[in-house]
């Protein structure tokens, strides 16, 4: 009996230490204490290549006119030129025009804290969507959640350049994905309520992501004919099939965007859609999620032990709320979500190109929702067996026999594992730091703003700057005039030409000038 009491005592003092409500806060410090680094980082980001390329026409009509209305109509010119001369990708062009250094050279600052604003706040707003609104979960509950799945997404996200820093990359994926994110959110309230204004939201986020690029495009069709089947199934309500609209305004800019001329130029004469090819990449597509998954696991097993420790705080949720609600289907389920997954594959495979960091940052993105679905889908199931063999006190004896348990095999895989805390967003951000490279870096862009803005100068020579800038994109200037990077930087600044040379030279021409 004195052993039972005991036990029972045990399990009380474990589960208050770890509620949900001490957990969240703990984690709360933890992630917000790891962004540190990140947004130091903030300070010492700018531009640089296809930043100042797009941003040519909309800074000479914003620094001339100040007028937004110029700005729009250089933002049409730069879209017309690029649809027939690169690319047909209208809405991402269009958000490229926009860089923040074309209004002010000092305004770079604000995109790391703005893409991790709208990736943090879309995350949250989906998860309130689908853990609390869809399963009844607490508040707590739902933030913890949240909170660890965020600090696994943005600490291994593959490239944090095209995440968080450079704005070009950072507007053709982060912005369209968080789009997607949010339009989720409003088709599965529209699929519940068919309230008029989440079509309308979803109306004009989808129109717009038919410009985006082609992963988010094809996302979001996927979650709008999800919601679409399951909303039928459920309600047989034919309001539903107002889905169609903004379905079929996507596919019309995406259309667009694929028939572009410009996109000859860059992908090749053959570039277009072929029904055989079509049908080989939906194939190709399940095997290369495969590969993706055993990629992840060898270059980023600490995201599966988040991924294990996410999982036992969504067991936790189920074990320790009242209300319980049954997922119906899972088998089915699970199976759509691995679809999801693997259609990110898709556009990747069938372009058959090299591809940019920011595919790899979308397809581990898209890993991550999938993933934490289907870890949901079994924490369900396996809370109800739980419930059935320990009652009321399944939360009590979760807590002191398997979260308990669950978080030292964490803590000791981490530590076994912690060569691989060296790929984090937070180490790399910190080494680049404590190197001294940051400072460097913004000691010599700071150098390179203030001879680039001289208008006593046309023919500017910079010292040469290292592109290799740790998690920052730097395209440095070269010694060729006619270089990209140098023609792109001279049209942004309105000179005759721009070269560099090598520091210790330039310092001894041109160091007693600055």
């Amino acid at each position: 009996m004195k052993e039972k009491e005991k036990s029972t005592e045990f399990d009380n003092k474990i589960e208050r230490w770890f509620s949900a409500r001490n957990l969240t806060i703990v984690g709360a410090i933890v992630f917000a204490s790891l962004l540190i680094p990140v947004l130091y980082l903030t300070f010492v980001n700018r531009a640089s290549g296809d930043d100042y390329g797009y941003g040519i026409y909309t800074r000479v009509a914003w620094m001339g006119t100040h007028s937004l209305i110029e700005v729009g109509k250089a933002m049409w010119g730069t879209i017309k030129q690029y649809f027939y001369s690169w690319q047909g990708t209208w809405f991402s062009i269009a958000l490229f025009t926009l860089q923040p250094e074309v209004f002010s050279d000092h305004a770079y600052v604000i995109v790391a804290p703005f893409m991790l604003a709208i990736w943090i706040g879309s995350t949250f707003y989906l998860f309130r969507q689908i853990l609390e609104r869809k399963f009844g979960m607490d508040k707590w509950n739902r933030l913890l959640i949240t909170i660890v799945f965020l600090l696994i997404s943005i600490q291994f996200v593959p490239s944090t350049k095209s995440a968080i820093f450079w704005y070009n990359g950072c507007a053709h994926y982060m912005i369209p994905f968080t789009m997607c994110q949010v339009t989720t959110v409003w088709l599965m309230k529209y699929g519940e309520s068919y309230r008029k204004r989440d079509i309308l939201g979803s109306f004009l986020f989808m129109t717009l992501l038919g410009g985006a690029n082609y992963q988010a495009a094809l996302l979001v069709l996927i979650a709008a004919f999800y919601v679409g089947i399951a909303s039928w199934f459920y309600q047989k309500d034919k309001r539903i099939i107002l889905l169609i609209l903004p379905v079929m305004t996507e596919l019309a800019g995406l259309i667009i965007s694929m028939k572009a001329p410009g996109n000859k130029v860059r992908a090749g004469e053959e570039f277009g859609f072929y029904v055989a090819k079509g049908m080989e990449t939906i194939i190709l597509s399940f095997s290369y999620g495969i590969r993706d998954f055993g990629t992840y696991a060898k270059e980023r097993p600490l995201v599966f032990v988040g991924l294990f420790l996410l999982f036992l705080f969504l067991l936790l949720a189920f074990c320790t709320q009242k209300k319980v609600k049954t997922i119906e289907h899972p088998i089915w389920l699970i199976l759509m979500l691995y679809c999801v997954y693997s259609a990110m594959q898709a556009p990747a495979i069938y372009a058959g190109v090299e591809v940019s960091r920011g595919v790899l940052n979308t397809n581990f993105q898209v890993f991550m929702l999938t993933s934490s679905g289907i870890l949901l889908i079994v924490a369900d199931k396996l809370a109800v067996k739980l419930k059935s063999k320990w009652g009321e006190s399944a939360g009590k004896r979760l807590c002191a026999r398997i979260l308990l348990p669950g978080i030292c095999i964490c803590m000791f895989l981490t530590l076994a594992l912690r060569s691989n805390i060296k790929d984090s967003a937070s180490y790399v951000c910190l080494t680049y730091i404590t190197s001294g490279q940051a400072a460097d870096y913004k000691e010599q862009m700071d150098l390179q703003t203030k001879l680039l803005e001289d208008e006593s100068v046309e023919d500017v020579v910079l010292p040469f700057i290292n592109d290799v800038q740790g998690p920052l994109m730097h395209m440095p200037v070269t010694d060729d005039p006619d270089a990209w990077t140098n023609k792109v930087t001279r049209e942004f600044y309105g000179k005759n030409s721009v070269v560099a040379m090598d520091r210790p030279e330039w310092m001894e021409l041109y160091g007693e000038r600055r």
